[in-house]
């Protein structure tokens, strides 16, 4: 554990860490980083796997949701291999949870919180759970103490749907940002570009997500660059694979050419090199929990094109082109008129601002801290009932 006598003993588990790139392993790591040496607060992490970078990590023994024994248990369960794997590892979390006795257990996967809620229930621990819905899920929030909203959009549907104010915050998701920005050169663009084995001589287009249809579109994506005419950008589509993955990369083949895109995932170390290199960032998803991505975009300067929803306008503000990016021909312009953008682009600083100024852990970890005392004291933070 870090942090000092006193401070409010937290329980971060999270059964992707190690195995998975959601946004949640990204921001459990990144959120114990920022905090550790804020003496208001003690947290350990709890993860699915390994290597991990950071003390304080531990590895929970659990039957991954890509591996074979937890889609042959789901099979016979007749459940998500997801769900195979919050159970297991709520089985190999259950001993540290027992003896560490924590404050709060700060969590995001909604079964394994329904279990320590059991837990709980049955032997009459006193740990609080303080859920991160992360993920914008509608099921009733009967089995937690505190809910982090990400976005005043969820926020405002959670209250619409009888949820109780006095239940919720509304604290975004945060991300490092360096406090200077520094354009990238021509020449590290191009060395970047040679590294990942993209050309260097064309306008480059990227999307990042899971490389499906039905969430990140990536179909939409694919079929909307197809409709300009050539010379044409290049589309690199950055994720990982899925179900869908093989019709995706098929479909990219089949209108793009082999020499047209690369759809693969890339190191997570490397993302930020991946941005710096790009001159446009996508996202054609419909509905977005958040938007991770987005704020990895603007952090490097970069001219973005997203569906218009309540929260891409708060995460993005004024600094990304918002349109309703599920009419057929929407997009093909607005890249077009990115990339136009890119080539004398005065406002990359400005983008790289606005997340710095609202978004950056330097700005945020001082009320995740709060967040976390105050749900160990059974109530709300201070600023809680500020407007969203």
């Amino acid at each position: 554990m870090t942090g000092g006598s006193g401070a409010a003993r937290v329980f971060f588990p999270c059964t992707g860490l190690g195995h998975q790139l959601r946004g949640f392993e990204t921001f459990t790591r990144e959120c114990a980083a920022a905090l550790r040496e804020d003496p208001r607060v003690q947290i350990t992490v709890f993860g699915g796997g390994g290597p991990f970078a950071i003390a304080d990590e531990h590895a929970v023994p659990n039957f991954p949701r890509g591996g074979v024994i937890a889609r042959a248990l789901g099979s016979l369960a007749r459940r998500e291999p997801y769900f195979i794997e919050q159970a297991s590892f709520f089985a190999g979390f259950l001993p540290q949870l027992a003896a560490g006795r924590p404050d709060v257990v700060y969590f995001a996967d909604l079964n394994l919180g329904n279990a320590c809620w059991h837990w709980r229930r049955l032997t009459g621990q006193r740990f609080k759970l303080l859920f991160y819905n992360g993920g914008a899920t509608r099921q009733p929030f009967t089995r937690c103490d505190l809910v982090q909203q990400v976005s005043p959009e969820h926020f405002a549907a959670a209250l619409a749907r009888g949820e109780s104010a006095g239940r919720q915050v509304v604290l975004p998701h945060a991300i490092g940002v360096e406090r200077l920005f520094i354009p990238p050169t021509n020449e590290e663009r191009a060395k970047i570009r040679a590294s990942f084995g993209v050309p260097s001589d064309r306008v480059l287009v990227l999307s990042v997500g899971m490389l499906d249809s039905s969430m990140k579109r990536m179909d939409y994506v694919i079929r909307e660059l197809a409709s300009l005419r050539m010379p044409r950008p290049y589309l690199v589509l950055a994720g990982a694979a899925s179900p869908q993955t093989g019709a995706v990369i098929a479909l990219a083949r089949e209108l793009l050419g082999d020499e047209g895109f690369t759809a693969r995932a890339f190191p997570l170390e490397r993302m930020p090199e991946l941005y710096r290199a790009a001159d446009v960032f996508v996202l054609a998803s419909l509905h977005e929990p958040f938007g991770l991505a987005i704020l990895e975009a603007l952090r490097a300067g970069l001219p973005s094109v997203i569906h218009d929803t309540p929260t891409a306008a708060y995460v993005a503000g004024t600094h990304a082109a918002r349109a309703d990016l599920s009419v057929r021909g929407a997009l093909a312009p607005l890249i077009v008129a990115a990339a136009e953008r890119r080539e004398n682009d005065s406002a990359a600083g400005a983008r790289h601002a606005w997340v710095r100024d609202h978004f950056s852990w330097d700005v945020l970890a001082g009320r995740h801290a709060e967040l976390l005392t105050a749900c160990a004291a059974g109530r709300r933070p201070a600023w809680a009932d500020e407007t969203p």
